[in-house]
């Protein structure tokens, strides 16, 4: 049976918020600067999903991490596909520019907010993180290189 009454409130769906965590810390600009030029774009990826994890935005975070990984393959089929003579800042630098503008255009406000309220990682947490990103990177590449080296694919 229908409810008709005319003075109840009309029914909306329900929209999700975003509610910071109470004692949550974030990693600041720097930080994650320092820690993709440790460990690559994954780890740029990595603590921006913290910071959006911490945020409340769980949906955000995955994107994060997603866009992370996905950029992380970009920079090493390009590394592939340049001659090798090309000098490694040709991909540090616009990686660490690259860094930290997303992270300005995208969470730089809230960071400056924790960082007034002195809520924030240390950057040597962070150069950690870009550490085990890198030994990340290279426990997935090395074997994989090995195997198309093996398999004739690549020289």
């Amino acid at each position: 049976m229908e409810d008709t009454n005319p003075y109840r409130s009309p029914a909306t769906a329900s929209v999700a918020v975003a509610v910071p965590d109470a004692g949550g810390r974030l990693y600041r600009v720097s930080g994650i600067v320092l820690g993709t030029f440790m460990g690559t774009p994954l780890a740029t990826g990595w603590l921006m999903s913290r910071n959006y994890r911490a945020l409340g935005d769980h949906a955000r975070a995955r994107q994060a991490l997603t866009y992370g990984a996905i950029a992380c393959a970009l920079v090493l089929a390009l590394v592939y596909v340049l001659p090798e003579n090309v000098p490694a800042m040709v991909f540090t630098i616009p990686q660490l520019f690259a860094a930290s503008h997303i992270a300005k255009r995208f969470q730089g406000d809230r960071i400056a907010e924790y960082e007034a309220s002195d809520r924030t990682y240390s950057n040597w947490r962070a150069v950690g993180v870009g550490l085990l990103c890198c030994l990340a990177v290279l426990v997935v590449l090395v074997p994989l290189v090995i195997a198309l080296a093996l398999a004739g694919v690549i020289e």
